[in-house]
């Protein structure tokens, strides 16, 4: 049996944390660029989602990629790496809180979200960091309205809230 010393884990990338204050509606993908990862920032062009890319600004985010309900099958366990699909509807949160992957820096509480824009290091075009020149590499840019709920825990996973 597990024991928790200090702290649960923060939950699953993807996964909506809270659900009185949220807004998440259905957008189609763009199929030749599909996002690669749940948890992850997305822009819309041409009235389709894609994944942000390099030297994108702050401002084209549109939302957050949400692993819908439900949140296991047989092609996506519970806490494993999930793929979202590359064609039809994704679920995008445009509003609300939102556990999401912290690869580089500490996050604190309402804390700036970073999202990398330029790949360098260790850091790709996507990754959630807690500054403009994360510690791995790369250049990354503030996302408008994105803040950090607290530390992120032993795995790296954060809770967000986005346009709250």
């Amino acid at each position: 049996m597990v024991a928790y010393v200090t702290r649960v884990p923060a939950g699953f990338v993807g996964l909506v944390t809270r659900f009185d204050s949220i807004t998440v509606q259905p957008e189609v993908v763009d199929s030749s660029t599909p996002p690669t990862a749940f948890g992850s920032f997305v822009k819309l062009v041409s009235g389709k989602v894609q994944p942000l890319a390099s030297g994108d600004a702050g401002s084209v985010v549109y939302g957050v990629l949400v692993n819908p309900y439900p949140h296991q099958s047989t092609t996506n366990g519970l806490g494993t790496a999930a793929t979202p699909p590359t064609s039809g509807l994704l679920s995008i949160m445009k509003r609300g809180f939102i556990a999401v992957k912290l690869v580089v820096g500490t996050a604190a509480k309402n804390g700036a979200v970073y999202v990398v824009t330029t790949a360098g290091g260790s850091v790709v075009v996507g990754d959630i960091v807690t500054s403009t020149s994360p510690a791995g590499g790369g250049t990354a840019v503030a996302v408008t309205g994105a803040v950090f709920m607290g530390p992120a825990d032993a795995n790296g996973i954060v809770e967000l809230a986005y346009n709250i």
